[in-house]
């Protein structure tokens, strides 16, 4: 979303993620609802010093349903929630993004061309693996630092220090550049009634067997576990939250990826998982199974929907046609590094006819590919489909969609429901 956000309101409280996550915070201040991180602040001390009552300035940027990320907070009382500005200069890391692709550069020709030993190929494989992360860190430090959104929050930051606090009246402010479509663009009502993800009229004849029930009540003995399963390739990180709903035991697991843990907030359109203790909560529970497939915070009102069985959203299927271009462009990579390796072997300067070779290897090797991937979603799209016409477990992931969605709406948010792993 195009838009960053200051308010002046009254503190009202602030909670932990399940324990031992307490990095996590949520924050209700007037009506509205934040999240961020204490480990993005030069001083998180002041967090601990904020009092019901209490008012504060705080700058943000709003997420898909409707709450939204806090970048610093200004308290007249307690002092000041600043980012962490330590490492993030241009100079910096584009030295870091000069080492960093020449350490890549240089681990790849060698490989190819000066390879000794299965020793030098390990090194080698190091090397490029570290050069590979040195990249993106220092690519994500270069593009928050210099984007629009958090140059506008930290204006607005050095503002409200100087005592301008009349750019908190108008809240939101929309970035230039922003068109007329995402001015007007409510975020959740155009997936709303989506073929994948809405209550069709064949849904009913599965009515019998959804065997869905609801469970409302407080969060108490909250704790999260971090864990894994499977090894190397298939290994799969995940979060483990154990709680009591009245009275009675529940588990809800939340996979994670591990590669995107160090993403900077600021790229963030939805909030992570949050709940705390004394949380009110409803919950949908799967009683064939005695697992959690949607829960809705009182508190925060955020709804979350866990998939379950084969049920695919659309959701995930937007995501798999992002992981299937993330490939295809890995593949054309490591395909130009082959051709512009045997291009670099010949003796002399290459001429008309090898540059023609390439552009033929490389034309015919992104079709290939383009080919095998559009086969592969087709098949995905269709095997969807099947499994949303005649599934039950399909029928009661939507009815609980709607279950969510309708609870969102009686509390005057919008439609957005978060998913899972």
């Amino acid at each position: 979303m195009k838009k960053v956000c200051f308010f002046d309101l009254p503190f009202v409280r602030q909670d932990h993620n399940a324990k031992p996550e307490h990095n996590y915070r949520r924050i209700l201040a007037g009506d509205y609802v934040f999240y961020t991180f204490a480990s993005q602040f030069s001083d998180k001390a002041v967090l601990k010093k904020l009092q019901e009552g209490d008012r504060v300035f705080i700058g943000a940027r709003p997420l898909a349903d409707g709450s939204y990320w806090l970048h610093w907070l200004v308290s007249p009382e307690h002092g000041n929630l600043e980012p962490v500005t330590e490492g993030t200069g241009n100079l910096r890391n584009l030295k870091k993004l000069a080492l960093s692709l020449a350490m890549v550069i240089l681990s790849v020709w060698l490989f190819f061309t000066q390879l000794s030993g299965v020793i030098a190929a390990l090194i080698l494989m190091l090397v490029f693996g570290a050069g590979l992360w040195m990249l993106a860190s220092s690519v994500q430090a270069l593009l928050v630092t210099n984007s629009r959104t958090m140059k506008h929050l930290l204006n607005g930051l050095t503002q409200i220090k100087a005592g301008n606090t009349g750019m908190c009246s108008q809240a939101e402010y929309l970035l230039p550049g922003t068109t007329k479509s995402a001015r007007s663009r409510k975020p959740g009502d155009e997936e709303r009634f989506n073929e994948l993800d809405s209550v069709r009229p064949e849904d009913y004849r599965h009515a019998e067997n959804l065997t869905l029930t609801g469970v409302q009540g407080t969060v108490t003995d909250l704790r999260s576990v971090r864990d894994f399963t499977g090894s190397g390739k298939s290994r799969r990180d995940y979060i483990e939250y154990y709680f009591l709903c009245s009275g009675v035991p529940f588990t809800l697991r939340n996979y994670y990826s591990s590669m995107t843990e160090d993403i900077n907030p600021l790229f963030f359109r939805s909030h992570p998982f949050f709940i705390a203790a004394d949380d009110p909560v409803n919950l949908i529970v799967n009683q064939q199974k005695g697992v959690i497939t949607g829960l809705y915070n009182e508190r925060d009102h955020s709804a979350y929907l866990k998939p379950d069985g084969m049920a695919i959203s659309s959701q995930q299927v937007k995501l798999m046609y992002k992981v299937f271009t993330g490939i295809f462009l890995v593949m054309m990579l490591l395909m130009m590094i082959f051709i512009f390796n045997d291009l670099w072997s010949i003796k002399g300067p290459p001429d008309k006819w090898d540059w023609l070779h390439v552009a033929k290897s490389l034309g015919g090797m992104a079709l290939m590919f383009m080919m095998i991937i559009s086969g592969i979603l087709l098949l995905v799209e269709v095997v969807t489909l099947l499994v949303r016409k005649n599934s039950a477990g399909a029928a009661r992931f939507v009815f609980v969609r709607q279950m969510l969605i309708q609870l969102r709406i009686r509390n005057g948010k919008n439609t957005v429901v978060q998913e899972i792993n």
